[in-house]
């Protein structure tokens, strides 16, 4: 008998009396076929997850490798295992010096560490600014320039040394590498800083051992204080 969508009650039997809808006509479903039996599937173990892969310890100093360059000594084990390749791409054609000079001014920088202070990312209290200081110039020569802290047991001492009595508190051993690149290029490196490093006022700090090709004027931050402007003429 045809039946109201609506579950009214109807006399008629094409359109519903109370609501007008189309009536419709129950049809009784076939049987169902009964349930065939399935095999039950063998069970097999799950794999056996691999081995994380881990890198050897530093050739020159021996500490445990965390990334790209060494934390305590600096050395690059990129530069190792290409045999080379880096250094043949220095001297390229197309790297051939064209007489411009790189430089990098190194201060500490009250807004940025007001910045810190406002997010709640180092307190006001236990570090304090470092008043006296003046900007020093840092000529960037040769393949690499690291930014960090020196290492007095492994007698290892960065280019860019922020470490030290007065020094900025918040600096890893080797918190980011200036790499040379062909055309009179630079580029920068953050092989994995606890802090991490900021570029140009950006929120987000750069990606971990990913080069970011840099440009004059440019503004590195890192650390609790410091700002390293780039410098390119």
């Amino acid at each position: 008998m045809p039946s109201c969508p609506s579950g009214h009650h109807s006399t008629a039997d094409d359109f519903c009396d109370v609501c007008g809808l189309r009536l419709q006509t129950l049809s009784v479903p076939p049987p169902a076929h009964p349930p065939t039996a399935t095999p039950p599937t063998p069970h097999r173990a799950p794999p056996r997850p691999r081995p994380a892969t881990r890198g050897g310890p530093c050739p020159e100093c021996g500490t445990s490798r965390a990334g790209r360059f060494c934390e305590e000594c600096g050395h690059d084990f990129a530069f190792a295992s290409q045999s080379g390749s880096h250094q043949r791409r220095l001297s390229a054609p197309d790297s051939a010096p064209t007489g411009v000079h790189w430089r990098a001014i190194v201060a500490a920088d009250p807004a940025y560490y007001q910045y810190m202070v406002n997010q709640g990312m180092l307190d006001p209290g236990r570090i304090s600014f470092p008043s006296g200081g003046k900007p020093r110039r840092v000529n960037l020569q040769g393949d690499r320039v690291h930014v960090g802290r020196r290492s007095q047991s492994k007698g290892f001492t960065p280019e860019i040394d922020l470490g030290g009595p007065g020094g900025d508190p918040a600096i890893s051993h080797i918190h980011a590498v200036l790499l040379a690149g062909p055309g009179d290029t630079w580029s920068l490196l953050d092989p994995g800083s606890t802090n991490g490093t900021t570029i140009n006022g950006t929120a987000n700090p750069i990606p971990r051992n990913v080069e970011v090709p840099l440009n004059d004027s440019d503004r590195i931050y890192v650390g609790a204080w410091t700002v390293i402007i780039i410098q390119k003429g």
